[in-house]
C-alpha cells in the first residue's frame, strides 16, 4: 500500500499530518550510537518503560558540592526532563516570551554543548506552572524525538544524534486550557504520542480539539495507526508497555474520558478500559504487579489514586483518596507503591491490599515525579529542594539538597550518576 492510500484509510487524521508526511524528503543517513559499557540508557520520561527506577545506582544521594560532575546554564526555562543515550544528554528549553524552542545535546561526561537547534514559535496562554518546554524527548540508537505545540500546530520532530533533521510532522491544531505537555515514547521502532486535547473548560474562542493516540514508524515518520479517544480535558501521561491477558503486547494509558485503558501496540486496537476517573489525569499510568495504577485530581484538591485489575476483570481493586498525588506519578518497587503528593506528603503503600505503611509531610509544592535509585526514593519540590528517603516499609529521611532554582522536571538516573534540570541549569551529580 502506498503512503497516500494508507493515510486515506486512517480515521480522524488531520490534513496537516498528511501534508507533513508527504513532504518528507530524503534525509541524511541516520547516525547510530550505542550506550557505553555498563550504562543503562534513560531514554524517555521516567526512564525505561516509564518505571522511574534503576536497581543499581551508587550516585551520592544526597551529595556535596564536590560530587557535582558538571553544571551548565540553559538558554530558557522548561519543565521537560533530561534523557540520555550513550554519551549524550538531550533536553528542551524555550524562551519564556517568544516561545522559541531550543533543542539541545550535551556531552554526558563533561556537559559540553554538542549542538543546539532553535525553532521559532509563537506565545499563547499557559498555566502559571506550565512552560513552552514542558515535554521530555525520547531517544534510541538512531535518533532523538521532540514535540511541542501552539494552538495552530502540534510538531513532532526527529533529529539524528549529530543534530541533523531527519523528519518533521505537523499533526494539526491543539486545544487545551493549560498548554501542551505531551511527550513521545518509543516501543521498538514504534514512536507513540498521546495527542490528548480538550473539549471542556477552554479559553474563549478556542474550538474543541480531538484526542487520539498516534503511532509512527520512528525511522520515517510514517503514521502506523491513530486511535481516537474520548475528548474531555487535555491529559498528559505517557503509556507503559505490558503483556495483555489476550496475549498481545499492549500499551497502558489514562485519561479523563476513557479512564485507565489499553491499546494493542501493533494496531492501536482498543482492548479494554476501566472508566474510573471524573477529574483530569496529569500523571502517567503505572503497572504494579497485577494492578494498573492511575490518578486524577485538580488544582483545588480532591485527588484520588485508583488501581484496577490489569489482567482479569479490570475491576477497581484499590482506591486511595488521602494525600494522593495529582501531577506527580507514583513509583513502584517490588510490592511497595510510593506516592509523592503535590502538597509534599509522601506515603508508602503495600500492595495489593493498599495498607499505608507510613505517610509523612516532607513539605513544598511538588510537580516533579519521584524516582527510585537503588534503595533510595528521590523527590523534588518546586523550590528546588531535593529530598532523599529510604525506599522501604520504614520511614527514613536520608538528607536533602538545595538545587538553587525552580524545578518541575524529573531526574534521569545512571548507574553512577543523576541528571537534574531546573529552570536555569542542567547538572550531573556523581561519575558519568
Amino acid at each position: 500500500m502506498n503512503t497516500m492510500s494508507r493515510l486515506n484509510s486512517m480515521l480522524s487524521v488531520p490534513r496537516p499530518l498528511l501534508a507533513g508526511l508527504l513532504s518528507l524528503c530524503l534525509s541524511p543517513a541516520v547516525v547510530a550510537i550505542e550506550p557505553s559499557s555498563g550504562e543503562v540508557a534513560w531514554g524517555r520520561f521516567r526512564g525505561p518503560n516509564g518505571a522511574a527506577g534503576l536497581a543499581q545506582c551508587d550516585a551520592p544521594l544526597p551529595w556535596t558540592p564536590a560530587d557535582v560532575a558538571w553544571e551548565v546554564a540553559l538558554p530558557g526555562p522548561g519543565n521537560g526532563s533530561p534523557v540520555y543515550f550513550g554519551d549524550q544528554v538531550y533536553v528542551m528549553a524555550a524562551h519564556p516570551e517568544t516561545a522559541e524552542r531550543y533543542l539541545m545535546c550535551f556531552g554526558l561526561k563533561d556537559g559540553t554543548l554538542r549542538w543546539q537547534k532553535s525553532y521559532a514559535s509563537q506565545p499563547y496562554h499557559l498555566h502559571a506552572r506550565s512552560s513552552y518546554a514542558s515535554c521530555t524527548p525520547c531517544v534510541n540508537e538512531a535518533a532523538v524525538f521532540f514535540t511541542w505545540a501552539t494552538p495552530e500546530s502540534v510538531t513532532l520532530l526527529a533529529l539524528s544524534h549529530a543534530g541533523e533533521e531527519l523528519w518533521k510532522l505537523d499533526l494539526g491544531s491543539y486545544a487545551s486550557q493549560h498548554g501542551y505537555g505531551a511527550s513521545p515514547a518509543l516501543f521498538g521502532e514504534t514512536l507513540v504520542l498521546f495527542n490528548s486535547q480538550a473539549a471542556q473548560e477552554l479559553p474563549p474562542g478556542v474550538s474543541p480539539g480531538q484526542s487520539r493516540v498516534m503511532a509512527f514508524d520512528s525511522r520515517s515518520g510514517e503514521l502506523k495507526w491513530a486511535t481516537p479517544r474520548t475528548t474531555t480535558r487535555a491529559c498528559y501521561g505517557l503509556p507503559t508497555l505490558f503483556r495483555d491477558a489476550s496475549g498481545v503486547d499492549a500499551l497502558l494509558f489514562a485519561n479523563t474520558g476513557d479512564g485507565i485503558f489499553a491499546l494493542e501496540l501493533e494496531t492501536g486496537k482498543p482492548l479494554w478500559n476501566a472508566p474510573v476517573f471524573g477529574k483530569r489525569c496529569v500523571s502517567s499510568p503505572v503497572v504494579a504487579g497485577d494492578l494498573a495504577i492511575g490518578t486524577e485530581g485538580s488544582g483545588g484538591g480532591g485527588n484520588i489514586l485508583f488501581g484496577v485489575d490489569l489482567h482479569g476483570s479490570h475491576e477497581l481493586k484499590l482506591k486511595i483518596d488521602r494525600s494522593a498525588p495529582y501531577v506527580p506519578t507514583p513509583v513502584a518497587k517490588d510490592n511497595l507503591l510510593f506516592l509523592w503528593g503535590d502538597a509534599g506528603i509522601v506515603s508508602c503503600v503495600q500492595l495489593p491490599a493498599g495498607d499505608v505503611m507510613w505517610s509523612k509531610r516532607i513539605g513544598g509544592n511538588v510537580s516533579s515525579s519521584p524516582v527510585i535509585a537503588g534503595d533510595k526514593l528521590i523527590g523534588i519540590a518546586e523550590d528546588g529542594t531535593l529530598t532523599v528517603l529510604a525506599a522501604s516499609t520504614g520511614f527514613h529521611e536520608l538528607g536533602s539538597v538545595k538545587l538553587g532554582g525552580t524545578c518541575r522536571a524529573t531526574p534521569a538516573l545512571g548507574e553512577h550518576f543523576v541528571l537534574l534540570r531546573t529552570d536555569a541549569k542542567l547538572l550531573c551529580v556523581g561519575k558519568p
